[in-house]
């Protein structure tokens, strides 16, 4: 808990005076009610006195001192409360910035995927944000403890030597449930997020589920995972329900040998009514705060649990690293030269010393079989990933030497897997652009325009999730459209046309061909008709160049191109 508390700290700072109010209400209300025992006898020796004035007004200042606790109970709790809620939002911001920075890497080798990094932000936070108001519990309430044993002593220091007896047995019993709860709580949020990821699959791929009728198996697989959750949240609940159970029998022990000696005390004649009632209400209030202590120990551990899986996200240095002063994308260079590239994922070796130069406004083409590493490499050039070795160069200028944003604005992607947000069209189209670049134009070009007119709202008709409301061949065009806004001298086409059909892919050609001119292109293609009249196609094999040349110089040279072409064309 120390170090939950370490981590912690720097975000209560920006609130710290806020913080400190807040404990100073606990305090005082702590110190407020540890006066209601001492009222209570003064108001049974006015009874055995016959005193009517303090019979009347001491009953009075009981509940005023009650209200006041109250009140002070409620700003307490308010200022805690806001508090923690301004933690939980700001750390979903980190979370948040940290998920938009990561290395391309770390997201598609996350175990869970996407669906357990959502998890993290959502789960694990909800269980800091509603238990992190328990370190309150565990400021306030020792004080009032130390107040009550405090007057406990006053009144008689046996009766507290047998309440210190039963302590330590309570302390060991604690830090043994905290431990456990600790050791299941590391499980818990794993198979939340299981639950989390089997979710987002089967909503992201419901056509895919239905149509190979999934149904049952997906839904037996959620099944055996929530009985799962369900089977740890049941040792979690006897875990933290065990801590009340066991305390208590200890204390009813402890409890009955008080009662034996107080009766004793009171039958010599050396203990009155009055300190037996004030004593009885301070037991009461020492057991109910030694409760809320004992439950906010126990909830505690599962924040440490939580905070401890955050920063596992947080403090990961799998980021595409900057450098402090970068260098400006050059305004006049001549090619693009991949030197000495290579690449690995974990200890595999995708990309095997590739070295490449291309001249600015040249067509180059990636061709071979799946996996040999034509995705990872146009994939380098806007620093998705980092090269593991070599370096890549824009002109004289080495691209890590550039700042990330800068970079980027000077290269557009067309992929295969369009990506919209669920938003308008016209909104979809200019995110990330910087140009002045009118929308129709860029969607004529794109041959876009004729399909968004006769949508239902026009440029401002909502495109639905990931697109859902639009064909294909319209996301398509529509991200072409994007690229042309975009207006970058770099542009990067990876399998554009792969996914439509002919009808939609001759569209899509003509948008391809407007948006390639005077620009530097990447496509990758498995359909070599597409590039034949490329000014490189590089054919790549296991993550290394073995051939190069133009689709004339390839076919004359009756090697892997060759055989490519001529299995494509009979």
């Amino acid at each position: 808990m120390i170090s939950m508390l370490k981590r912690l700290l720097p975000e209560f700072k920006p609130h710290i005076w806020k913080l400190v109010f807040a404990l100073l209400l606990g305090a005082i209300m702590s110190a407020s009610k540890a006066l209601i025992p001492e009222l209570f006898t003064d108001l049974t020796e006015a009874w055995d006195n016959n005193n009517k004035d303090q019979s009347l007004y001491i009953p009075f200042i009981i509940c005023g001192v009650w209200v006041f606790v109250s009140i002070l109970r409620y700003f307490h709790m308010y200022i805690m409360r806001f508090i923690t809620e301004v933690i939980a939002i700001n750390f979903r911001k980190k979370l948040m910035n940290k998920y938009l920075r990561l290395d391309l890497s770390y997201v598609q080798n996350f175990q869970s995927g996407s669906g357990g990094l959502m998890s993290r932000m959502m789960n694990d936070i909800v269980i800091i944000q509603h238990d992190l108001m328990k370190i309150a519990v565990l400021f306030r309430e020792p004080i009032l403890i130390l107040l009550i044993f405090a007057y406990l002593l006053y009144i008689d220091w046996k009766l507290v030597v047998i309440i210190l007896i039963a302590a330590p047995i309570i302390t060991y019993i604690l830090k043994f449930l905290a431990k456990k709860l600790r050791a299941v709580g590391v499980s818990n949020q794993e198979k939340m997020e299981e639950l989390t990821k089997t979710l987002k699959e089967s909503l992201d791929g419901t056509r895919i589920v239905q149509s190979f009728n999934l149904e049952k198996d997906l839904n037996e697989k959620f099944d055996k995972q929530a009985d799962d959750y369900l089977e740890l949240r049941r040792k979690i609940v006897k875990f933290e329900e065990a801590a009340g159970p066991l305390s208590e029998t200890i204390s009813t022990f402890a409890l009955s040998i008080l009662l034996v000696y107080i009766g004793s005390q009171i039958l010599n004649g050396n203990l009155n009514l009055g300190q037996f009632l004030s004593f009885s209400i301070a037991l009461t209030m020492l057991s109910e705060s030694i409760r809320k202590v004992q439950q906010s120990y126990i909830k505690l551990q599962q924040v440490t649990v939580a905070v401890e899986r955050m920063n596992e996200v947080l403090n990961t240095q799998q980021m595409v690293p900057q450098v402090s002063q970068p260098e400006d994308f050059p305004k006049n260079w001549n090619k693009i030269s991949f030197n000495d590239v290579s690449f690995k994922y974990g200890d595999n070796l995708v990309l095997d010393k590739i070295n490449l130069d291309i001249k600015k406004g040249q067509m180059v083409a990636l061709v071979g079989s799946s996996g040999g590493g034509k995705t990872t490499l146009v994939n380098l050039i806007p620093r998705f990933f980092d090269v593991s070795h070599g370096n890549i160069k824009i002109g004289d200028t080495i691209t890590a030497n550039m700042s990330l944003a800068d970079l980027r604005d000077h290269i557009a992607l067309v992929s295969q897997d369009v990506f919209l947000f669920s938003d308008t069209i016209k909104n979809n189209i200019q995110y990330g652009s910087k140009t002045n670049t009118n929308i129709e134009e860029a969607c004529k070009h794109a041959f876009a325009h004729d399909f968004i007119m006769q949508a239902p709202n026009g440029y401002d008709t909502d495109v639905g999730e990931i697109g859902s409301k639009l064909s294909g061949g319209q996301k398509q065009r529509l991200s072409i459209a994007r690229a042309f806004l975009k207006d970058a001298p770099i542009l990067i086409l990876d399998e554009a046309t792969s996914a439509l059909d002919y009808e939609s892919e001759q569209e899509v050609q003509k948008g391809l061909k407007k948006l390639m001119e005077g620009r530097t292109v990447f496509v990758i293609a498995h359909r070599l008709s597409t590039v034949i009249n490329a000014d490189k196609i590089v054919v790549l094999d296991k993550g290394k160049v073995c051939e190069s040349g133009t689709h004339e110089e390839l076919v004359k040279l009756n090697g892997e191109y060759a055989k490519l072409y001529k299995m494509q064309n009979h």
